[in-house]
């Protein structure tokens, strides 16, 4: 990283100094050129030879003066630099400037070596809250700028430097052919696009020697991207490119193929070596780098002369990205059968099995390869859409029968667990793109991006429902990559501009969650009046079927409802307000509104894992102690006044959260314990059958063809028994008399079914009171208020801890303690709202559960 006192000490006038010293030196050589013609202008030398002598020296004269235009092109790019670079740095460093002077800033502010800018200290008490917002602001808005011109800086240089190595490389050619003498063959300039054609046919023949792995890996390793660079791309900025590197990507791919690829990354893996592994990690990026529409190059007026992008990419890759198979009646198929590559009677007329056996080996081959890539490397917009999809795609076919449907035979295993694991793979490299998750959840973006006019694919409108199963799937990486699609939303919502606005990802970002709702909590169509069911007042409601699927989702995958609570969490001001009158979008104003209900079941899902619960606690928290904080702080008003206004908001906001939580921790043990129950009944009623079965086979009421004759039994259950014909006469007579029955059933116990635990409002209710007088005692402790040594703990010398037993005295003195500083109206109020909030809003029972989760009561069994 390029630091501030890096850039402080550059000295870009050296570059021309550099130049200056280059034009010097080749003006000196190009008088030492001219004085061989001259030479030999001076003699009386005459005859064949001295013709064929004079010939060879003008033509090394010619050469010579080729070279020195070549040098004096480095000169040039010198120079170049120099006037970008200073007028660059002069930009950043004046921006700095502008930041640590600021005159409309309350406080002084400074910047340091990361280029971050904060303010200097101050006593937050000294200010007002308007105050300290400016102070925010000042800060935001002179970050902004800093960032935009750090990165047009480090954009020049990358550029300058690209210039220079290219004007270099024409100088070192032209040097090794003076040096080689005249006979040898003139080579031309490098030809990078051949040479990317040379290593694309390496590729696909398979047949990589270590020096052609070590020779490719390198040249990858030159087309890579800087972090700088990579940076400007997740920041959804343009990155140009030196032509010849789109040139040298293209023609390798196109000629490595989709096989050669996938082939020589398993073989790379196979190898282990860490030259192998960095070439497929550096194959990888480079064909990430190829898909993104955010890499140009840029002819000689600046404009854009050639973009990556998904079209940029090998026919055969989009052919296995971009078919989805409807298998098992896929809501995002575009196609009835597997790609034509694998379809039975194509390509090497393989029948169905073979197909699906080598469909699944190259996705799984090929969502690995994409997974070696750098994490920092994203795929472009409509890339990562179509990694996205095939994903759900490939999710939905696991959890609804495999490929069982399709090939007429049961599944392999190893299929499934390849499909299993070319989905997260892919999933994993898609969800990168924030752009391709903007517009999955939300449906917005062109026709071409969801995949229109692609010859032999069907195309319907895009509606984000068909992605549903990505949150309904139980994944191997516990939801880490499906997380991404949301948490982005948190880490992006926020950001602003060198304007001090948001940025249009923070805006795409407030429109997404409000989007959450009706993916993740789906409604069930409105009924049909026309049909047999009864008119309802409220049809519609929420599909319970589709929405248990998510939940289980959630629950299986604690990193999906982590990445979710990411999103609530850092967006609480889009829905702490519960008299919001529904979910919207504010386009005018930028802002996310999401309605009380959407925002708690949103709540609930997200309190699914153990991360999501304490993200969601951390995020009330923090927002809790700016509030405490300000008002213990600010001088205008007493404390307790100054909470008075923000009391109700924020006792709500605590027992919706803590409703969340226990829902969440009640459902789960709903379900584990009826799982439970079903699995211990379902062993019982197994037994019972089996009794029963055996008591009317041997008592002649069912006809299995008992051959007594050679004293064996063997029936169509499969079941078959050694016995005697006297000892099979004496047990078909206890049996008509149900002896061996009952004896049987005496010896299988009846389950013991376990019931689930419901949460203690009251329980509930007292803890989270006690915690919010506990921050009032600490906040006055802090202030040196706390002045009631009965609430001081004599062991730790801090006030006492209120979630633990205290004796009745003590209990009287914090009671007296918050009457006289006024503070026991608002804890009798925090009581009732959070109270009011947990009674209407958390499960206390199966029913009242039920009807918070979906808005339905559970059926009585």
């Amino acid at each position: 990283m390029v630091t501030r006192a890096n850039v402080e000490a550059w000295k870009p006038e050296k570059l021309s100094e550099w130049a200056q010293e280059l034009e010097d030196d080749t003006t000196a050589y190009e008088t030492q050129l001219g004085s061989m013609i001259t030479h030999f202008q001076g003699t009386t030398w005459q005859g064949a030879a001295y013709s064929a002598a004079y010939d060879r020296f003008y033509e090394e004269n010619d050469q010579g003066r080729r070279l020195s235009i070549e040098i004096r092109d480095i000169a040039t790019a010198l120079r170049g630099a120099d006037s970008r670079l200073a007028n660059e740095r002069r930009v950043l460093l004046s921006r700095v400037t502008e930041a640590e002077t600021d005159a409309d800033c309350p406080v002084g502010l400074t910047v340091d070596d990361s280029w971050k800018v904060s303010a200097k200290p101050y006593t937050e008490s000294d200010y007002t809250d308007e105050q300290k917002k400016k102070i925010k602001d000042r800060i935001t808005h002179h970050q902004g700028l800093i960032d935009s011109a750090k990165t047009s800086l480090l954009t020049a240089a990358t550029e300058a430097t690209t210039a220079i190595n290219t004007a270099s490389d024409e100088v070192r050619v032209r040097g090794d052919q003076l040096g080689n003498g005249l006979d040898v063959p003139t080579p031309t300039a490098v030809d990078v696009a051949a040479l990317g054609r040379q290593d694309g046919e390496t590729i696909a023949d398979g047949k990589l020697s270590d020096e052609e792995i070590a020779q490719i890996s390198a040249r990858l390793g030159q087309a890579g991207l800087t972090p700088e660079q990579l940076q400007a791309l997740a920041n959804g900025e343009e990155v140009t490119v030196p032509q010849s590197t789109m040139d040298y990507l293209n023609n390798l791919y196109d000629k490595a193929g989709r096989d050669g690829l996938i082939d020589l990354a398993d073989r790379l893996v196979i190898d282990g070596s860490p030259e192998s592994l960095e070439l497929r990690e550096n194959l990888a990026n480079g064909l990430l780098t190829l898909s993104n529409e955010d890499i140009v190059t840029r002819a000689a007026n600046g404009e854009v002369a050639d973009r990556g992008g998904w079209n940029q990419l090998h026919p055969e890759v989009r052919e296995l990205i971009g078919t989805r198979p409807g298998l098992n009646g896929s809501p995002d198929g575009n196609t009835r059968d597997l790609p034509d590559d694998y379809r039975s009677n194509f390509g090497p007329n393989m029948d169905r099995w073979a197909g699906v056996q080598a469909y699944t080996k190259d996705m799984r081959g090929f969502g690995q390869f994409l997974a070696a890539s750098d994490q920092s490397y994203i795929p472009g917009e409509r890339f990562g859409v179509e990694l996205d999809r095939q994903a759900a795609n490939q999710a939905w076919i696991l959890d609804n029968g495999g490929y069982q449907a399709y090939t007429g035979d049961n599944n392999e295993p190893e299929w499934l667990a390849r499909t299993e694991h070319s989905a997260n793979d892919l999933l994993s490299v898609g969800s990168r793109n924030n752009d391709s998750s903007y517009a999955l959840l939300t449906g917005n973006g062109s026709e071409e991006l969801f995949g229109k006019d692609v010859p032999g694919q069907s195309y319907e409108k895009y509606d984000p429902q068909v992605v549903r199963g990505i949150f309904q799937h139980d994944w191997a990486d516990n939801g880490t990559a499906a997380g991404q699609m949301v948490s982005w939303i948190g880490t992006e919502s926020h950001e602003v501009g060198a304007d001090g606005k948001p940025t249009t990802d923070a805006l795409q970002a407030r429109e997404a969650l409000t989007r959450l709702p009706e993916l993740l909590t789906p409604r069930e169509e409105v009924d049909d009046p026309n049909d047999d069911k009864p008119d309802r007042h409220r049809s519609g409601g929420i599909d319970v079927e589709e929405f248990n699927k998510i939940e289980m989702g959630f629950v299986n995958n604690p990193e999906l409802a982590r990445g979710l609570s990411v999103a609530m969490g850092s967006n609480l001001e889009s829905w702490d307000n519960h008299l919001v009158p529904g979910t919207a979008y504010l386009p005018e104003h930028g802002e996310a509104q999401l309605a009380v209900t959407d925002a708690n079941r949103l709540l609930y899902l997200a309190s699914q894992s153990e991360g999501g619960r304490l993200t969601l606690e951390m995020a009330r928290t923090a927002h809790e102690a700016d509030i405490l904080n300000a008002a213990f702080t600010q001088q205008e008003m007493p404390p307790s006044k100054y909470l008075e206004q923000h009391l109700s908001d924020l006792a709500t906001l605590d027992g919706r959260i803590s409703n969340a939580a226990a829902n969440a921790l009640t459902f789960q043990d709903q379900y584990t314990v009826n799982e439970y129950n079903d699995a211990q009944q379902n062993i019982y009623d197994n037994k019972k059958a089996a009794a029963k079965l055996v008591d009317q086979i041997l008592m002649g009421s069912v006809d299995v063809g008992l051959d007594y004759t050679k004293g064996l039994t063997q029936d169509s259950y499969g079941l078959g028994a050694a016995t005697g014909v006297e000892g099979g006469k004496k047990v078909t007579a206890m049996l008509g008399e149900g002896l061996i029955e009952g004896a049987i059933m005496s010896y299988v116990d009846e389950p013991e079914k376990l019931s689930v635990e419901y949460p203690d409002g009251a329980t509930m209710n007292a803890l989270a009171v006690n915690e919010f007088q506990q921050k009032i005692l600490n906040y006055q402790f802090e202030r040196g208020e706390l002045n009631n040594m009965n609430l001081i703990d004599p062991q730790t010398g801090r006030p006492i801890n209120l979630n633990e037993n205290v004796p009745e005295e003590t209990q009287r003195q914090l009671k007296t303690y918050m009457l006289s500083h006024g503070f026991q109206p608002l804890v009798e109020s925090y009581t009732t709202k959070y109270g009011l909030t947990t009674l209407s809003g958390t499960g206390l029972g199966a029913s009242s559960l039920s009807v918070i989760r979906t808005g339905i009561e559970m059926a009585s069994k």
